[in-house]
């Protein structure tokens, strides 16, 4: 994100534009999707599993507590829906694409970095939890935060190199220099503080004797997230940089602008070096990057202070958007796709690690995302948009289509799926879906997830929503998981839940702890099937939880934490493969018995003992069984070829399998545990 190559410039620059700053006792804003991106990766959590979310958790705490012990500020700002104008739209699209090339590469034992589907969810739960400040945008953040950084004159921590254009005179602290792991006391005062690195513009600009106003030109020529200048053919920029400078290009470049008293004469010069037919649209791409970098205060301060829904929000393209709805928003407290799905008619499927072959996890998802549809698009006459005028002139109904963007195979597909309303939807307009009975919302939520109210009985309403949602993908699934991954899935649920509660609740946790531990040793297994099934768990809970705030939470919002443990959960599925027996993870008579019998039983109750029983027990599908279609006996030496494996860019190569019976690989686990079943499904934690 940002200028390309500025950060590296601003961090490796001899000019020292970074200087040390022991940082305590002050009001910092913080972009908050870039925190917990880098934070997760940063802090080397899993990437392959589908995520160590209680792990994340505990990083998060750990850093706000510390940002408390020295009496520091945090008001942390998120980014909401796309821009109505759709500037970054191309930007976007090449990130999407990236991001299904990384998934990739994660699947086959390479590195990538693809954040787990309920990250942002967890970390907008905890924030409320710990009562932090939190705005999530409705459009991207950034200019609110640099508008907001500059109106309270504090500084903003991110690692996006376009705070360092914005002209914040408190500047910006990189997130790779803030130690913020390391809580230090000052001798002297005796005060706690952490030790950053601190970017001052009026540095950078003071040493090119450089008017400030210039660096939007400078971003522009670099190229940002808004403006990409491929027409103009630049002048060499080392030849304007001092002798023996490092960033030559960079300097030049600067040294260049610096000539000029303005940007309007900076303009016109750079008009120079445009072919005559293009250079009014090589204007109007300066002039944007100029206006895009102008700060004028912003909505952030007024809701920070007194909770007042901004006017910016009841006017324009925004108008689009249920006045009730604007405050569950900006609080973080419903997902920012409703914008998207309300302004743009789009969404953007998120990318897992999961079979390249089968089709995108997400699929499976798509009838709770058709109705959270229907309700945004079809209730109401405020919410009729361009596309839903337009199906409705060409083919004479009134239908509705969202532009859904996810994988097929490793390209980046757009795929129209229609808006529909159930039943009980009938009637209902979006307008007014807040003053809906809650058995009204209740059973709008129960009709999608294919649940009887009669189910409700007897199932804790804490444990309802991840209860019906998994009774959902047991039900649609496609391949049908086996019986140890859901046995896999409802542990996990266990150690969540236990693992976080005092030591009396949490006894009988032993046999999971040890795997856990083993987990933190480097290798941990990993099979395609379990993780293209739980990425289709979790594509279901992730749409569930929004389609229930959209309801105004009929249901009770489970803590993302305790659901999920990815290494965990998949190490679990590795040890029932291998025959362990399920009672024996478990101390007979614990409480960790109880819950998960608690667990098993609503399951039971949701699908019907009969087809817990149907449920394969350890069936080997056709692209599973490849790991164990060779004898290998150095399960590094294949690791190693596993890893050197290159995958093609735009096909995924054919894989030839040989299906073993499910009676044949359950004797083998059971009485004769082979090593073609340990091969390359241990793979390390941090790759």
């Amino acid at each position: 994100m940002g200028v390309q190559g500025l950060k590296t410039y601003i961090e490796s620059s001899n000019r020292n534009y970074l200087r040390s700053w022991d940082f305590r006792d002050k009001r910092l804003i913080i972009d908050g999707c870039n925190l917990y991106y880098l934070l997760y990766f940063d802090c080397n959590l899993d990437r392959m599993h589908g995520g160590d979310y209680d792990a994340f958790e505990k990083l998060i705490i750990q850093f706000f507590e510390n940002l408390a012990a020295c009496d520091i500020s945090p008001y942390v700002v998120l980014d909401g829906g796309a821009d109505h104008t759709d500037k970054k739209f191309d930007t976007f699209m090449k990130r999407k694409q990236q991001k299904i090339n990384e998934a990739y590469a994660l699947s086959m034992g390479k590195r990538g970095r693809v954040l787990p589907m309920l990250i942002k969810n967890l970390f907008r739960q905890l924030l409320h939890k710990l009562k932090v400040p939190l705005v999530q945008c409705l459009e991207e953040a950034d200019w609110e935060i640099a508008a907001l950084a500059k109106e309270w004159d504090c500084p903003v921590l991110s690692n996006d190199s376009d705070f360092y254009i914005f002209n914040l005179r408190a500047g910006v602290l990189p997130i790779t220099h803030f130690e913020w792991k390391k809580v230090r006391v000052d001798k002297q005062t005796k005060k706690k503080f952490i030790l950053t690195k601190h970017f001052n513009l009026g540095k950078l600009c003071s040493s090119f004797k450089m008017n400030a106003d210039l660096l939007p030109i400078f971003a522009s020529i670099l190229g940002n997230d808004y403006v990409k200048l491929q027409n103009i053919k630049y002048p060499n920029w080392e030849e304007y940089s001092e002798t023996g400078m490092e960033n030559a290009r960079f300097d030049g470049m600067l040294n260049w602008l610096s000539q000029f008293p303005g940007p309007e004469e900076a303009i016109t010069a750079l008009l120079k070096f445009t072919d005559s037919k293009e250079k009014a649209i090589v204007q109007e791409a300066l002039l944007m990057g100029i206006r895009e970098y102008k700060l004028i205060s912003g909505y952030l301060a007024q809701f920070f202070k007194s909770n007042v829904i901004p006017q910016l929000a009841l006017t324009g393209p925004l108008q689009v958007l249920p006045k009730w709805t604007l405050r569950p928003l900006l609080e973080g407290r419903m997902s920012s796709s409703i914008f998207d799905i309300l302004v743009h008619q789009r969404v953007f499927l998120l990318s897992q690690v999961e079979n390249f072959q089968l089709p995108c996890s997400s699929e499976i998802s798509r009838p709770i995302r058709q109705v959270l549809y229907g309700l945004l698009l079809l209730g109401g006459q405020q919410t009729a948009n361009k596309q839903a005028l337009a199906d409705k002139a060409v083919t004479g109904t009134s239908k509705c289509y969202v532009e859904e963007s996810g994988r097929k195979q490793l390209k980046l597909s757009n795929q129209k799926v229609e808006a529909i309303q159930t039943k009980v939807m009938e009637g209902l307009q979006l307008e007014t879906l807040y003053e809906e009975p809650h058995d009204v919302r209740l059973q709008v939520f129960l009709d999608t997830l294919g649940v009887s109210s009669a189910m409700l009985r007897g199932i804790p309403r804490a444990l309802q929503l991840q209860m019906f949602v998994t009774r959902y993908w047991l039900v649609n699934a496609q391949p049908q998981p086996c019986q140890v991954h859901l046995w896999g899935l409802l542990l996990g649920m266990v150690y969540g839940k236990l693992s976080s509660t005092p030591k009396t609740e949490s006894e009988g946790l032993d046999m999971l702890s040890r795997l856990k531990l083993q987990t933190g040793r480097g290798r941990i297994y990993f099979e395609d099937e379990a993780a293209h099934l739980y990425s289709q768990w979790q594509s279901c809970l992730m749409w569930s939880l929004n389609l229930n705030s959209l309801l105004l939470d009929p249901l009770f919002n489970p803590e993302c934490a305790r659901l999920y443990r990815g290494t965990l959960v998949h190490q679990v599925v590795g040890e029932l493969r291998r025959g362990i027996a399920l009672e024996s993870l478990l101390m007979r008579g614990s409480s960790a018995e109880q819950l998960f019998k608690q667990l098993k039983d609503a399951i039971v109750s949701l699908v019907g003992e009969d087809f817990i029983k149907k449920l394969p027990i350890d069936d080997q599908s056709s692209w599973f069984a490849h790991l164990m279609h060779e004898d290998i006996d150095d399960n590094d030496d294949d690791l190693n070829r596993w890893n050197k494996a290159k995958g093609h860019k735009t096909e995924i190569p054919d894989r030839s399998y040989t299906a073993r019976t499910r009676h044949k690989a359950k004797v083998r686990n059971a009485d004769n545990p082979c090593k073609k079943y340990e091969r390359i499904c241990f793979v390390g934690l941090g790759t």
